[in-house]
């Protein structure tokens, strides 16, 4: 994923090498030009008795090989870095930020052919029609979002050039795999595979991403192989900021600013599910998309979700019932019990975590709703929080 760090993002995070390109070093670079998207670029796809085998901007067939691609490049790039770490022989840290698979989904032969879009598998949400949902979620609010001229064709054709996408990653990932085992590291290196965020990929009629709290979006790879450790398949919730204090505690080291929110997974890395003993639950925010603030706080376990939408009307899905998200609970008469545990726990994590504006919002929420909320600790700005 892009790294959005600001200016001078890998500099002052202590990276001793950086690329000269793909980060901003002063407030307004020579040659960068802020554009607002263009939200007209879609209208060449509702002519009247158009057809469109391809669909720039959102998927397409890229000219050139894998060779031409950036995670050719990137890839290249940490092989070369992998050599000079051999021959230096010191520790080393190495972060490789693949652009791919973000859309839209411009993918190079013989990629964008390996998956038939007839044998596309449609999500189960596709035809969602947002009733008793955030009205927002069917807003246009980027070009993507304008998804009315994709038939059902074009949603299996667009899914696959996803899936020739992955595939292209896949094998750049597998390179520096390579690389790394042939430079006689991989046997005292830990690697982690994981993503900024999800993709709706035709999930409830979205494209890219957006302001939702939908599994697409919420949920991401990880795959993390440590020497020493077997392989094993993790299936409680943990959560993207649990790769700090992971990372910390594999190497050994004592950061100047204790990781207070971050987990180690080394204990489920070597134990399984039952290495914590915690609720197995995962938290999730989204604050901002494109200037508009939302707000999103959310709850998942493995049989429910719950969404604040301060923005909007809040959601409660029952994933066991409805794994594709399509009914939301929240908007019936009468809050299942369900949702007000879920509710607590989330209030109880706003104080935990310090979120001292969404703990007032929520908390009052709940009071006008009717829901019980005051054995729940307030927020402080001197510390954690307090009674």
């Amino acid at each position: 994923g892009k790294w959005h760090l600001g200016r001078d993002g890998p500099i002052l995070r202590g990276a001793d090498r950086y690329p000269p390109q793909g980060f901003d070093r002063v407030q307004s670079p020579p040659g960068k030009v802020d554009r607002k998207p263009d939200f007209t670029s879609t209208r060449k796809y509702y002519q009247p008795g158009a057809r469109f085998i391809e669909k720039p901007g959102f998927y397409a067939r890229a000219a050139g090989g894998y060779e031409n691609s950036e995670p050719a490049r990137l890839a290249a790039q940490a092989r070369e870095f992998l050599h000079e770490a051999r021959q230096l022989g010191k520790p080393f840290f190495l972060t490789v930020s693949f652009n791919a698979v973000h859309p839209p989904y411009h993918v190079p032969e013989p990629y964008c052919k390996l998956y038939d879009p007839a044998l596309v598998k449609l999500p189960a949400s596709l035809g969602d029609s947002f009733a008793g949902k955030p009205a927002y979620q069917n807003e246009v609010m980027w070009p993507f979002h304008d998804t009315g001229h994709l038939s059902e064709d074009d949603w299996r054709r667009l899914i696959a050039h996803y899936y020739g996408f992955v595939t292209l990653l896949d094998r750049a990932l597998g390179e520096i795999e390579s690389a790394l085992a042939e430079s006689g590291l991989a046997q005292s290196t830990m690697v982690v595979i994981t993503a900024d965020h999800g993709d709706m990929v035709g999930a409830h009629n979205r494209f890219d991403k957006g302001p939702y709290c939908y599994d697409e979006i919420m949920r991401i790879p990880l795959l993390i192989r440590a020497p020493g450790i077997r392989p094993r398949e993790v299936r409680r919730h943990v959560s993207l900021i649990d790769v700090n204090r992971t990372l910390v505690d594999w190497m050994g080291l004592q950061p100047d600013v204790p990781p207070e929110d971050s987990r180690s997974l080394l204990p489920l890395m070597e134990r399984g599910d039952a290495g914590w003993s915690q609720p197995d639950q995962a938290f999730y925010r989204y604050e901002w998309y494109n200037g508009r603030w939302f707000g999103i706080r959310a709850v998942r376990t493995p049989t429910h979700k719950y969404c604040f939408n301060p923005a909007g009307v809040d959601e409660f899905y029952d994933l066991k019932a409805d794994p594709a998200e399509m009914k939301n609970l929240a908007a019936a008469a009468g809050a299942p019990a369900a949702m007000r545990i879920l509710q607590e726990r989330l209030l109880s994590h706003l104080a935990d975590t310090n979120d001292a504006m969404l703990y007032a919002k929520f908390k009052e929420y709940l009071s006008a709703s009717g829901a019980k909320s005051n054995s729940i600790a307030r927020p402080s700005q001197g510390g954690r929080h307090e009674a």
